[in-house]
């Protein structure tokens, strides 16, 4: 019965998820070593302890567990005690006896609660046990000399007990002012870790476990739970974990009040305070124990649930800054458009791409309507600002627009409409991107679809027309004439076979299959063969081949040389007076062998010299309809030298003429040449002088 009373009176001093408790009970024990049986001492503490720890209503396995340490310690006790050999309670050594005993108690006792705690907490064991082991000793030493003296009085007289009442309670007021002055102390210092975990980097705000395990262990709670609403989703924090769901509304379509997502936890109800006002609350911070918060430790409690909001509220500051820091940056850094109009059509922002596109910087049309800057009627860019309408309604559209410079370029535009809280648009997101180059391209294609139907037909044209007169026999029928219409025929057929294999080169190009067959060849021999060919397809035009001293000998396809060089002189004689020269040179620049095609025509511009490599372009002028021509040859041209690793490329200047070079890495050329009686052998060819052809 003394056990089961003393167990009442236990002081509690909580770890992080476990509770040591502090009492008197050891010096009934340390009294009844010389005075009782081993075995009735031993049914009385399971017994004691068991109907003292029932009555407090602690848990069913911290109840086993303790029984079962008390009854292991105070077993090893008995036996130490019994294996020094028992005395009276007045003999000095009975006394020595029963410190040595309680003593093998004590060590079963500490070590065990440590061993528990240590475990469950995730601690080393030292860093349990040292920490409380002198003040443990003392409570150890103390509860051994009371339940010395109890056994004194016992035997001398047992009237005297009562007055061991004041030293026992004197005792149980040392012990709760000094486990007191430990919680104090752990409160401030929970209270500093609480801070800093509220005080952690904005970037882990979400993160709330390291605040909520300090908290526990802070208000001596079995569990603390911080419920955040945000988006009209819910998330429950704990010490282990995070859990997030989406309520449903009620039946009246009105969602639940916060205190509603709160459970019950162990059959306990949470002791909540509010994140945030009454209403605008939006989150709440559950503490689960068993004893009402006092008014301190409520004080604390909504101080830091204030501390949450305020986290709470500047993480999601944080956040919304960080999404618009990524938004900035990426529209800062995207090669399309893109800028704001007002609900009265001013600009409010203007990326640096529409600085590209239009040439007018973000400081000089901020403030401005659109219309001034992207031009409007006065500026001839009516469409684009009649497309508008279209594209606040989330249509793409092609529009003209002018440049601060006077260009006119086409751009693709959708806008996005930017709505205030009542649905109203406020503003409008439009997004640019410059087409210029492909609306050029789709409309070079067009005219390149005419252009071959028309270059197609003109020399079908004069092929039917002198087949059917054969046919028919209204034609000349002398040998003369007979002559003269074969070479008018073949002379079309040819330029129709150029015509097709010009398109079959581009296609090849385009689709990677267009192969070259580099070997050492004699650059001025082939040269010169191609250009006697020219000529006598020319006979009316001058073209002048200007040789080299020496041969030059270059690693490249033969028939890709004489292809490219076909290209050139056809341009050169299309594109220069029929009374002007042509002239072709062969040079040796450096580890390259040049091949130079230089006309008297008109020129080119520098603003088309970069684009009249391209497929499809043509330089405008008065003499393209004259000329003809798929505007494919110089593009062809261009990807066959640089397929046998060599430059094309373009001097020229309007008024005098042009000049197209294109160049082939020099070869060492190892050839084999064959005797008379079949034999070869490895000959190094070495430059020699050519004559003039």
């Amino acid at each position: 019965m003394a056990i089961a009373i003393a167990e009442q009176f236990s002081i509690p001093l909580r770890h992080r998820t476990e509770t040591v408790n502090f009492s008197l009970t050891d010096g009934l024990w340390a009294a009844a070593l010389p005075l009782a049986r081993p075995s009735v001492l031993t049914f009385s503490v399971a017994a004691g302890v068991m109907a003292g720890q029932v009555a407090r209503r602690w848990a069913p396995l911290k109840i086993a567990f303790n029984v079962s340490q008390f009854v292991l310690g105070i077993t090893l006790a008995e036996l130490a005690f019994r294996a020094i050999g028992p005395g009276t309670p007045l003999q000095p050594w009975t006394w020595a006896a029963v410190a040595i005993a309680m003593s093998a108690y004590f060590l079963v006792n500490a070590n065990l609660v440590t061993l528990v705690v240590s475990q469950v907490e995730r601690k080393r064991f030292l860093a349990v046990l040292l920490p409380p082991l002198g003040l443990n000793v003392l409570h150890w030493a103390g509860n051994t000399a009371l339940g010395v003296l109890g056994a004194i009085l016992w035997a001398t007289n047992p009237a005297g007990l009562p007055l061991l009442v004041f030293p026992m309670v004197l005792s149980y007021l040392a012990y709760r002012q000094w486990v007191r002055t430990v919680r104090e102390r752990n409160r401030m210092r929970d209270l500093y870790e609480a801070g800093r975990a509220l005080a952690a980097p904005l970037s882990a705000a979400d993160d709330f476990r390291p605040f909520l395990v300090v908290l526990e262990q802070m208000l001596e709670a079995e569990a603390v739970e911080l419920v955040v609403v945000e988006d009209e989703r819910i998330t429950v924090h704990g010490s282990e974990g995070k859990r997030s769901f989406t309520p449903e509304a009620g039946g009246n379509g009105v969602r639940r009040r916060l205190e509603a997502f709160v459970r019950v936890h162990n059959d306990l109800g949470p002791q909540i305070a509010l994140i945030g006002g009454q209403e605008d609350a939006n989150g709440v911070l559950a503490v689960y124990r068993r004893d009402p918060l006092s008014p301190s430790e409520r004080s604390v409690l909504e101080t830091l649930a204030s501390q949450i909001s305020v986290l709470i509220q500047n993480h999601r500051l944080f956040a919304q800054t960080f999404q618009q820091a990524q938004l900035a940056e990426i529209v800062e850094h995207t090669s399309d458009g893109v800028f704001v109009i007002s609900h009265d059509g001013r600009i409010l922002s203007w990326n640096p791409a529409m600085e590209r596109i239009t040439g007018f910087t973000q400081e000089e049309v901020e403030g401005r309507v659109y219309e001034e800057v992207l031009g409007g009627p006065a500026r001839g860019g009516g469409e684009l600002v009649a497309s508008f309408d279209r594209t606040e309604r989330g249509e793409a559209c092609d529009s003209l627009l002018v440049t601060k410079g006077g260009e006119r370029r086409w751009i693709r535009h959708t806008g996005t409409p930017i709505r205030d809280r009542e649905g109203a648009p406020k503003a409008c997101v439009v997004v640019a991107h410059d087409v210029t180059t492909e609306v050029q391209t789709e409309q070079m294609k067009k005219d390149f679809v005419a252009m071959v139907s028309h270059e197609l037909r003109s020399p079908l044209t004069p092929l039917k027309g002198f087949l059917a007169s054969l046919l028919q026999g209204t034609a000349e029928d002398s040998p003369e004439a007979r002559r003269e219409y074969y070479r008018i025929m073949l002379r079309q057929a040819d330029k129709l076979e150029r015509l097709i294999t010009d398109l079959l080169d581009v296609s090849q190009i385009d689709s990677g299959a267009l192969l070259v067959d580099t070997s050492p060849i004699e650059l001025t021999r082939l040269v010169a063969e191609q250009i006697a060919e020219i000529a006598a397809q020319h006979p009316k035009r001058s073209i002048t081949f200007i040789e080299p001293d020496t041969p030059i000998l270059v690693k490249a396809d033969g028939f890709r040389v004489q292809q490219v060089l076909a290209n050139l002189v056809s341009n050169a004689v299309k594109y220069s007076p029929a009374d002007a020269p042509v002239e072709v040179s062969v040079l040796s620049v450096g580890g390259e062998g040049v091949v130079s095609v230089r006309d008297r025509g008109t020129g080119i511009l520098l603003s088309d010299q970069n684009r009249v490599f391209d497929r499809f372009y043509r330089v405008e002028n008065g003499s393209d309809r004259r000329t003809g021509g798929t505007g494919l040859g110089l593009y062809i041209a261009r990807q066959l030298v640089e397929a046998m690793c060599g430059r094309l490329w373009l001097v020229s200047k309007p008024g005098e003429g042009s000049t197209f070079s294109f160049s082939m890495p020099r070869a060492d050329v190892v050839s084999l040449v064959g005797s008379e009686n079949g034999s070869r052998s490895v000959v190094r060819t070495a430059n020699r002088r050519r004559g003039s052809a």
